[in-house]
């Protein structure tokens, strides 16, 4: 038998809330327990007005959402979102990416009118990164 691995679109979909976000965020996460990659990748869907919630991943820190330190990367497949760090905001449509380093707070959310779907990849930290955030 090959070790080629294959996953359908909804073999790992899940509703979730995240982080007090607004609404539910469907994922559907790749290979979560597979994958020797140093990454996980998910597929996120966010209905009008559904977000994650602002959150950020830091080891040690009492408001991390995440035990190790870890950096996201968010890459907009169809649709309009809206990137959020504290005060700051960023509009991204389909092909433009948000990048998160570890300890960041951030998150986003679908202002738009229709369905929007982004690829998030996040792994850990670089060596040495992450700690003063």
């Amino acid at each position: 038998m090959s070790d080629l691995l294959t996953q359908r679109r909804g073999d790992g979909y899940h509703h979730w809330n995240l982080y007090e976000g607004d609404g539910r965020v469907g994922i559907e996460w790749y290979f979560p327990d597979a994958s020797a990659l140093g990454a996980q990748v998910m597929l996120y869907h966010l209905e009008p007005g559904a977000s994650e919630g602002e959150h950020r991943h830091l080891s040690g820190a009492a408001d991390s959402c995440s035990v190790e330190s870890s950096e996201e990367m968010y890459v907009v497949v169809s649709g309009e979102v809206e990137f959020v760090s504290g005060e700051e905001r960023r509009t991204l449509r389909a092909g433009d990416a948000a990048y998160a380093p570890a300890g960041l707070a951030h998150g986003v959310r679908n202002t738009s009118d229709a369905p929007a779907e982004l690829v998030l990849v996040f792994g850990p930290a670089r060596s040495g990164e992450g700690e003063t955030r």
